[in-house]
């Protein structure tokens, strides 16, 4: 069979987000603005599994307080649901893995290994469709004294295909 463009799709998406901490040690840093800066997704519509590779910063606190940032490149695979055409929302699972570098001023930057896992939806459009998508994240700590960073970003995005 020869392989053409109707057979493999990739996207760019665009992401806007907010994220809550659940980590006790960062109980005080609440909310987060994460920037998602480049995601590259490929699936094919014969295959209910696709995969999403990203990078992503995230500032966790206000503007100028000394709180935690974090830049994490993951890698996860998404199941859509298989429905039947047309559908007006596809729901998804979506869980991967990637390696974090957590920063603050005044500390030294320490990059760490993490996992993620969650769910969403997709909104078909003509041309391009939305989402929204909640994830959570857990990032291992290797200090013992220390406990796991853990965190869950709640997404609205655009995929341009």
């Amino acid at each position: 069979m020869k392989r053409n463009a109707r057979w493999t799709r990739w996207s760019l998406v665009a992401v806007v987000a907010s994220t809550v901490t659940l980590s006790s040690a960062a109980a005080a840093q609440t909310f987060g603005s994460p920037l998602t800066f480049g995601i590259v997704e490929w699936n094919t519509p014969t295959s209910p599994i696709g995969v999403r590779a990203e990078g992503v910063y995230h500032k966790f606190g206000e503007k100028g307080e000394n709180y935690p940032s974090m830049i994490a490149g993951l890698v996860n695979l998404v199941w859509n649901f298989p429905m039947t055409q047309p559908y007006t929302v596809r729901p998804y699972l979506i869980g991967g893995a990637g390696i974090y570098d957590e920063r603050c001023d005044g500390c030294p930057s320490q990059t760490k290994a993490g996992l993620n896992g969650g769910g969403g939806i997709t909104i078909p459009l003509t041309g391009f469709s939305t989402f929204v998508e909640a994830r959570f994240h857990i990032v291992f700590d290797s200090n013992t004294s220390q406990s796991n960073s853990t965190f869950v970003p709640i997404s609205v995005g655009i995929h341009f295909r």
